[in-house]
């Protein structure tokens, strides 16, 4: 059985890790389950995880020939080894010309079939640079040029000359002048952060909210939607990030009672940007990727605007069709790129019982996001949007 490897810094094997291994072994694979650490640059070996009949054990084997490789991972503390694994290795992402935000913007502004989707972004050198965005756009959004799954945004909002509000997960503080500048530099000044204007992306209950579409590689070698799904951020007075407690929504029952008359024509847009996106982030960083997530933003008019494009997308909501889609693209690359013949395995029993814990897996997940749907699209939800924002004013004037 042809060995793949899965690197993470996760000491605990993931349900992502499970249920690819599963589908993989269907396809004649074998996922080894590893971290950084697992790796011996002396001996050319891994000391990992493969699964059998449900439970981890240890396997010790050469380097395989393939690894899906989490961009987390390519830390400074892993350089040694990760420069290894590039010359060693194919990797499903080698992090080589990796794309900031604000090149994003840039470049993709200048392009006509993007432009419409940009959003006016500029790095922060200085506070004056933060003031004058708020001059000129009256809210901003403020955002690590290289920050990942949402983690240290602000929005800052200009009420008049002396007075601002700044959010932060789901706080609200107000500030004057002087105060803006403080948290300036005790904040922000040195680490890197871009600005942009602020969107107008909520619900009209009030709750910030983005469409997410995941993509990856297919069977084929080429980019397919794996999922699109609504962010949520229930009772959040930044961004719609479900690490921060938010919650997730159906598109087609998200999109018609929010934007009834439009639904069809805004999901079958966000269907195209997940084909055309990523085909354009690789010629963009001029190698192979395996994995994105777009984050998109609609306005109260439909607009699309395109918020960031993560390598590193969280695969929480999305597990089942991943697992799918990667193990599809593992043989691809393996038999493609790579030039090896993988055998599937004559074994019913076998087949049968990883088609098992497939199912069961995925009615799990299945589950969760059907409880996830029934709250967010019920009735008491939407009767309770003014209580909510009632909160986040409370919560505003502490």
């Amino acid at each position: 059985m042809q060995e793949i490897g899965m690197l993470t810094n996760f000491n605990k094997p993931t349900e992502l890790a499970k249920m690819t291994s599963l589908v993989a072994k269907a396809y004649g694979m074998e996922l080894i389950y590893m971290r950084p650490k697992d790796i011996n640059i002396e001996e050319k070996k891994v000391y990992g995880k493969v699964l059998v009949n449900n439970k981890w054990v240890d396997k010790t084997t050469d380097i395989p020939p393939f690894i899906d490789a989490a961009p987390y991972c390519f830390m400074r503390k892993n350089k040694e080894k990760m420069d290894f694994l590039r010359k060693t290795t194919f990797l499903s992402d080698n992090r080589r010309n990796v794309v900031t935000k604000e090149m994003l913007q840039n470049t993709l502004s200048k392009d006509e079939q993007f432009s419409h989707l940009m959003i006016p972004t500029h790095k922060i050198k200085n506070f004056k640079d933060m003031n004058s965005y708020l001059h000129d756009y009256q809210k901003i959004v403020l955002k690590p040029g290289k920050g990942l799954r949402g983690k240290g945004i602000y929005i800052i909002e200009k009420k008049d000359n002396d007075l601002f509000t700044i959010g932060f997960n789901k706080e609200k503080w107000d500030a004057d002048l002087n105060a803006l500048e403080e948290f300036f530099y005790n904040t922000v000044s040195g680490k890197n952060y871009i600005l942009q204007k602020y969107v107008t992306s909520r619900t009209p209950q009030g709750d910030p909210f983005d469409c997410r579409v995941h993509v990856e590689k297919d069977g084929t070698g080429k980019w397919a939607v794996a999922k699109i799904y609504v962010r949520i951020g229930i009772g959040q007075s930044v961004i719609s990030n479900v690490n921060q407690g938010g919650g997730i929504s159906d598109p087609k029952e998200f999109l018609k009672a929010n934007f009834n008359g439009q639904q069809e024509e805004i999901y079958q847009n966000l269907l195209k940007l997940g084909t055309q996106i990523p085909k354009k982030m690789e010629q963009l960083r001029g190698t192979h990727i395996m994995s994105l997530g777009l984050d998109i933003g609609i306005d109260t008019n439909g607009k699309l605007y395109l918020f960031e494009v993560n390598d590193g997308p969280s695969t929480k909501a999305v597990i089942s069709e991943v697992a799918f889609l990667r193990s599809n693209y593992y043989l691809y690359v393996l038999e493609n790129r790579l030039n090896r013949k993988v055998k599937v395995k004559d074994s019913t029993d076998e087949l049968e019982n990883n088609q098992k814990e497939i199912r069961e897996l995925k009615e799990m997940i299945a589950e969760k996001e059907k409880q996830l749907n029934s709250i967010l699209n019920s009735k008491s939800w939407k009767l309770t949007g003014v209580m909510r924002k009632a909160r986040r004013k409370m919560t505003k004037k502490k």
